[in-house]
């Protein structure tokens, strides 16, 4: 079983660092379909990890187990995902410095828009829009964001697969 979770959390993790690192090389890319290829890629590790766990187990799996299989190979993913992170951050981010230069545009572009900011309140609020991006894309943001991001979607995905392939085992003897 344990196996099982290693392989597919590392192969979750290695497609989704890919995904990334193509969504920051590429002129041209979209930030909503990497983020829902990496779900897919997500939801896909997720369930042929968990299939393989109950093939392991004798074709029974408990929700508990099922739940806890899932939020596994998330944070293996995650992990995987980090360290990935970490190699193209170093030395200096500079790698991300496209992007994020790209971001601060967009986010000028969108709070000068904004009608609902008061002229006078503009140059605050792009600046704390600006530092909120800026942590986005350093070690400690990236770590917490991946962190908490693929938690909470793995334990969707590990419920949702549970109610499919979990079996309850309270009324089993």
């Amino acid at each position: 079983m344990q196996k099982s979770i290693w392989i597919f959390g590392i192969l979750a993790g290695l497609l989704c660092a890919l995904l990334e690192f193509l969504f920051f090389r590429s002129v041209d890319s979209n930030a909503a379909a990497m983020y829902i290829s990496k779900l897919a890629v997500l939801v896909i590790c997720v369930g042929a990890g968990l299939i393989l766990t109950k093939k392991l187990l004798g074709g029974q799996i408990s929700l508990a187990r099922t739940l806890l299989s899932g939020l596994l190979i998330s944070i293996v993913r995650a992990g995987v995902m980090i360290i990935a992170f970490l190699a193209l951050y170093a030395p200096d981010g500079s790698f991300y410095q496209a992007k994020v230069n790209e971001s601060f545009e967009q986010a000028t572009l969108k709070v000068e828009q904004d009608k609902n900011i008061k002229p006078a309140d503009k140059p605050m609020e792009l600046i704390t829009v600006k530092q909120q991006i800026a942590a986005q894309y350093k070690p400690m943001g990236y770590v917490m964001i991946s962190i908490g991001s693929s938690l909470v979607s793995g334990l969707i995905i590990s419920i949702l697969m549970a109610a499919f392939i979990g079996t309850n085992m309270m009324y089993k003897q």
